[in-house]
């Protein structure tokens, strides 16, 4: 629904003031050992005895290094807003996922999981992370990544111990699951831009991952965890053993983690078939019916108003009537009730019942009796996981029910690390970690694409024609011609005789009777096209196939090829570090010099794909490939080559009941690519007391360094899959890559830290301090960027302090934005067909939002067509007055020919650079992206002595951060744009001059102007490609989106405002301790202009869109966590709730911004709220035992995104989904143990 509010300031600060913070219940010291921990049994209300998985770091006087900053300093206290998380709170989850208790907090937005994927391009939202089956050059199936702010995972940089952890693929992401959870010992959260400390990614902030230093003794722990349906069992065992040598001096560790994730599908879960089951919703049934069931398909116009009488052969006397000549008579009528045998039509596809009766699921004919036509046919759904369902407008849909729900995953992670001090002032460390891990993931069988048979009374060639009669014709190689012709003149006339080819005749003696001598159904002439497929296609796919308007036309086969996609990676991690540290005599002076070298290797096994020139030969040859030879180069008589063999042929209509498995392997193309990614960094950093400051008591401290940081990334697809050296084949549900051998960055950095004590011990100013810290950064390729921040820090009383500032930060192009090798993959385009009259961007042809040059934008698109198609223009109307049919604009098709938006590609994309080296060297070149961050924040230490309020501490800060510049995939919308529109191509500009409608374009001027524009080389024009335009084969002038090569670009804008609000109280009550944690973030702005020259759109308190890498979920108005706690002696528990609240769907921000209302209305998201349960007990000094209840209460998850303004004559349907920003996976246990020796 549509209610259009605007958040005011006070609403956020009053919730402020009732929220509150999660930050660590103990220091982390750069030098020395933590304090000891106190005896809680002996003492429970001990304030070190507090529950909360978070509270607010106590000062210390051991000199530490906080995020954010390089420079030691006497306490905690950070100037940008802080949290941390420790080891504590991220054991209190049924999973070991680190990423999924990380998504928790309000400053995360989920990323990539294991159980969603969400704000990767393509994808148009979060997505179950179990599709993911393309592993690539810029995607890793089974990773886990984090989003702070939800600005993407590239703008957040993941550290360990304060160095960049390996980066996963050309993204530079770095997958979080390789940390040891053995060995991890907190979290620290900066979530102010951090680029000046850290360099780039660091955007939106940074995730620094603190392990366990100094470590002694022996830790085991184990946990498992299992949903309330005893299914999706998960299970780690992890140890870590330490000690100290040489009298103190040094200290060496490993730790060791094994985690292993039971495959879970959605079929597992009740929620999933309580969905499927409802008729409004067609959820899992994006690939459609022909992924389902066999059939065929139909181009438009196929059955044509010369229908005739499939058993008479006769014309119809009453087409207009029903079919009374036979028993089923006219197929169509008969059929497919609604359905005009007189009027041509857009049927796509019909279907096939395992009894050889038809049905139709699609949108033009509903099944008669609202699905009595439909049978289940149990052996083909078992196997692929489909359900159907007759959705409420009677058309069918077949659910995929073999989607993984939880990605399986088995993982090893491997930690050692060691110090030695050689003497007082210089030392050494070394460290190294190592990770391998393998998942699973699924998606349903491919649909059949570009598969045909011939079909009627020519003879079999083992040729099948073209669309038309100019289309190239494909010629199976490894079956000969039925028939040998003889050509003679007789009366002057040539004409062509058959006899029976002997060479097809012992093949197929026995299996076809027109190949058969002796047999009834013997054809002396030769087999027909009909002959050799009639016993595989049912009587009544053939009366159709027979009552076309051409019955000698070619057949497209439509349904899923034999087996489900799969994808397996195995990957493997490492990082090693050794270096030197010290000190400088007489001074408090650190430093440290190391080098990190990282090194990260997919490897992805692709099954159930399948060689399209392969299936074209086994499927194209009589019987789809019963008896089936052929042998790799015949030109060259077989040499070296191997013969492939199909036994039973394919049974393409039985649903692949019963073939043999050289069948399966005469077409399968299993794929294997290899992704390698490899970090160098060498770096020295220095730290210290530069001068003392008389009037402070305090001193003038830097930071400085040094970095010289390799990043490079190789990709090795399979040869099948390889783009540029596999160009006569198509691998059928598949992405296309291209070799990338050893390509990368190379980074150059020095940065310096001040920190600036300037007033204290003063009337309301007890301690003033002011940070500041550049870094210049200088990339190959991609330039040079300056970064700096200042910060200030003022002490007003002892319980009162002020804090904020700002900083620049600049996301320099990672390896995929700039060196991408051509990669094909499936993807969303959000801008769509901007040539189309009903698509809503204000630059497109729409006259009602591009109330300027829509028809300047139609006069170039209608001759981008006419280039497209040879140089014949179809105008919008002919000649003689009459609208011409063909035209893409002819209003009588805008619904079909025309889209509204977002549009599906399996398109190729590639870098800026390669781009511009091997498409357009006129692209504009790649910069960095740059982000300005302004936080201003409270801290309040409760001042009160009283048991009741001295526990009190709350820090509330906003933030505003505007990201100018973003990089982005400019995809195929975008491109289009930047040739028909005069914001990006001046020569656009008044094209259509003179021209009052539509009508008037087709002029010598306005045509001549149009191809003026489309010559501007500073356009795109020469980018993008239109379908031909002259109706042959039902094509007019309709968008190749498929063929229009995508890259990244600086485009749009990011602006971003909140307050984050972190409170956390606790008091003696009765025995123990009760203790009370929230963490709250409130969105004042969440505006994102997704392409330059369009409004910038707010999309506070909707879903979000998910443009320029930005996750949708980022701008809820407000998101909780709170945890309520109690601790008494040994035993400690805690409730956690999450809430968000109702959330209007993004495609309503339009609306809501005072613009034309989006094409639907949907629901979006009630207020949601979940609730967890966490215990432990002590049992002793050495063992621990700890349970946990997530979704403790079941609570089910709503379906959302409900259309509440449909037409249901159209047969459109409010169908909804479940949000991934709900729990889908109910309610789940968890028991664990640690035990210290």
């Amino acid at each position: 629904m549509r209610v259009s509010t605007k958040a005011a300031v006070f609403k956020a600060l009053l919730l402020a003031g009732a929220a509150g913070s999660i930050t660590v219940a103990s220091p982390s010291l750069a030098q020395g050992q933590a304090p000891s921990a106190p005896d809680c049994r002996a003492d429970p209300l001990d304030p070190a005895c507090d529950t909360s998985t978070f509270s607010p770091a106590p000062a210390h006087d051991s000199t530490i290094v906080v995020t954010g900053s390089r420079i030691a300093r006497p306490d905690y206290e950070a100037s940008s807003p802080f949290v941390t998380v420790d080891e504590e709170f991220l054991e209190q989850s049924s999973t070991a996922a680190i990423e999924e208790q990380l998504n928790r907090l309000p400053q995360f937005v989920v990323a990539q999981s294991s159980t969603t994927l969400n704000g990767v391009a393509g994808t148009g939202g979060p997505v179950a992370a179990g599709t993911s089956i393309q592993p690539s050059a810029t995607s890793t199936p089974g990773a886990a990544t984090v989003s702070l702010r939800g600005v993407g995972a590239n703008r957040t940089l993941v550290l360990i111990d304060g160095r960049r952890g390996t980066p996963g693929n050309a993204n530079g992401t770095v997958d979080v699951s390789t940390i040891p959870s053995a060995a991890l010992q907190r979290v620290e959260i900066i979530s102010g831009g951090a680029s000046a400390t850290y360099g780039a990614d660091a955007i939106a902030g940074v995730t620094n991952f603190i392990l366990r230093k100094d470590f002694q003794g022996v830790e085991l722990d184990g946990q498992m965890g299992i949903s309330d349906e005893w299914n999706g069992l998960e299970y780690q065992l992890s140890g870590i053993i330490g000690s100290d040598f040489a009298d103190g001096k040094g200290n060496v560790s490993l730790a060791m983690s094994m985690n292993t994730r039971e495959e879970l599908f959605q079929r597992d879960n009740p929620n999933y078939p309580r969905l499927w089951e409802n008729p409004e919703t067609t959820v899992g049934a994006a690939a459609a019916l022909g992924s389902g069931r066999p059939g065929v398909a139909f181009p438009n116009g196929t059955f044509a108003a010369n229908l005739v009488n499939p058993t008479t052969g006769a014309p119809l006397a009453n087409p207009a009537a029903a079919c009374e000549a036979s028993p089923r008579g006219c197929v169509i009528t008969d059929y497919f009730a609604g359905a005009s045998p007189g009027v041509p039509n857009n049927i796509t596809a019909v279907y096939l019942n395992k009894d050889g009766s038809l049905f139709s699921g699609l949108n033009n004919f509903a099944s008669r009796g609202a699905g009595d036509f439909f049978q289940p046919w149990p052996e083909l759904d078992q196997k692929n996981g489909y359900y159907f369902k007759t959705l409420s407008s009677g058309t069918l849909a077949a659910v995929t029910t073999n989607t993984v729900q939880t990605v399986p995953s088995t993982r090893y992670n491997f930690l050692a690390r060691g110090n030695f001090a050689i003497n007082d002032w210089i030392g050494v460390f070394g460290q190294g970690l190592f990770s391998s891990s393998s998942t699973f993931t699924q998606l349903e069988a491919s649909a059949a694409g570009d598969l045909f048979i011939p079909w009627g009374t020519g003879k079999y060639t083992g040729a099948i024609p073209g669309a038309t009669p100019s289309s190239a014709v494909y010629q199976n190689p490894n079956v000969p011609s039925a028939v040998i012709p003889t050509q003679s003149v007789v009366n002057g006339q040539i004409v062509t005789t058959y006899a029976p080819n002997p060479a097809f005749n012992a093949i197929y003696n026995g299996i076809l009777p027109c190949a058969t001598a002796g047999s009834a159904g013997y054809n002396p002439t030769g087999c027909t096209n009909t002959e050799v497929f009639q016993a595989v296609v049912p009587e009544d796919i053939q009366q159709l196939l027979n009552a076309r308007a051409n019955p000698n036309g070619r057949v497209q086969l439509a349904g899923p090829l034999p087996n489900p996609r799969q994808s397996y990676q195995d990957v493997t991690t490492f990082t090693l570090i050794a270096g030197l540290e010290g000190s400088v005599p007489g001074t408090d002076w650190t430093w440290e010099a190391f080098v990190n070298y990282g090194k990260a290797r997919t490897i992805s096994r692709q099954v159930g794909y399948y060689s399209l020139n392969r299936l074209r030969a086994v499927m194209s040859a009589p019987n789809f490939g019963q008896n089936f030879t052929g042998t790799g180069n015949a030109f060259g008589n077989g040499s070296g080559a191997t013969t492939g063999t199909c036994t039973s042929g394919l049974n393409f209509f039985g649903g692949y009941e019963g073939i043999t498995q050289d069948c399966r392997e005469a077409i399968a193309e299993d794929n294997t690519s290899i992704g390698t990614s490899r970090q160098t960094i060498v770096e020295g950093n220095v730290q210290g007391a530069l001068i003392d400051i008389p009037w402070t008591g305090d001193e003038l401290r830097f930071a400085a360094g040094a970095s010289y940081r390799e990043l490079r990334y190789s990709f090795l697809p399979a040869a099948g899959a390889s783009a540029g050296r596999e160009f006569q084949d198509v691998i059928v549900g598949g992405p296309f890559n291209t070799i990338m051998e050893n390509t990368g960055i190379d980074a150059r950095e020095v940065y310096g830290e001040l920190l600036i004590p300037l007033l204290a011990d003063l009337p309301f100013v007890e301690r003033l301090n002011l940070e500041v810290g550049g870094r210049i950064s200088s990339y190959s390729p991609g330039g040079t960027s300056y970064t700096y921040k200042i910060l200030g820090d003022w002490a007003v009383t002892p319980w009162l302090r002020i804090r904020g500032g700002y900083n620049r930060a600049e996301r320099a192009p990672n390896v995929a934005e700039q060196m991408l090798e051509r990669q094909t993959g499936i993807s969303l385009d959000a801008i769509g067909d901007g040539c189309s009259t009903r698509n809503g961007n204000i630059f497109s042809a729409n006259p009602n939002t591009n109330t300027s040059s829509a028809l300047d934008v139609q006069a170039i698109c209608l001759e981008l067509m006419a280039r497209d198609n040879g140089g014949v223009y179809a105008p919008i109307v002919n000649g003689d007055g009459t609208p011409n049919p063909n035209s893409f604009y002819n209003p009588a098709d805008a619904q079909a020919r025309q889209g509204t938006g977002t549009i599906f590609s399996f398109s190729p994309r590639v870098g800026n650079a390669v781009f511009r080296r091997d498409y357009n060297p006129n692209a504009t070149l790649l910069k960095s992206e740059k982000a300005d961050t302004w936080t201003l924040g409270v801290v309040l230490r409760s001042p009160f002595t009283s048991p009741l309020l001295s526990r009190i501490n709350l820090t509330v800060d906003y933030y505003n951060i505007t990201i100018n510049d973003p990089i982005s995939v400019l995809g195929a919308g975008a491109q289009l744009l930047r040739c028909i529109s005069p914001y990006y191509n001046p020569a656009a500009e008044g094209v259509a001059a003179g021209a009052n409608s539509a009508a008037d374009l087709n002029t010598p001027e306005i045509r001549a102007r149009a191809q003026a524009a489309i010559a501007n080389s500073e356009s795109t024009c020469g980018d993008v490609y239109r379908f031909r335009s002259d109706g042959v084969g039902g094509e007019t002038g309709g968008f190749r989106v498929s063929d229009v090569i995508s890259t990244y670009g600086n485009e749009g804008q990011i602006k971003l405002s909140g307050i984050d609000a972190n409170l956390n109280w606790s008091i003696p009550a009765g025995p123990g301790r009760l203790s009370l944690n929230v963490n709250a973030n409130y969105t004042l702005d969440s505006s994102i202009r997704a392409f330059d020259g369009q409004p910038l759109i707010d999309y506070t308190g909707t879903t979000g869109i998910g443009a320029l890498g930005v996750s949708t979920g980022s701008s809820f108005k407000y998101r909780l966590l709170s945890i309520l706690g109690y601790s008494w002696g040994p035993a400690r528990a805690s409730f956690q709730w999450q809430h968000i609240p109702a959330t209007e769907d993004g495609g309503e921000a339009q609306f809501l911004n005072g613009l034309a209302p989006a094409g639907t209305d949907n629901s979006g998201l009630p207020a949601y709220n979940l609730f967890h349960f966490n215990a432990s007990f002590e049992v002793n000094d050495r063992l621990r035992l700890r349970f946990g209840a997530d979704n403790v209460f079941d609570i089910k998850p709503p379906i959302t995104g409900i259309d509440t303004d449909i037409d249901r004559s159209l047969g459109e349907l409010p169908g909804g989904n479940y949000s991934l920003f709900h729990d889908v996976q109910g309610r789940r246990f968890s028991l664990g143990a640690t035990v210290s020796f």
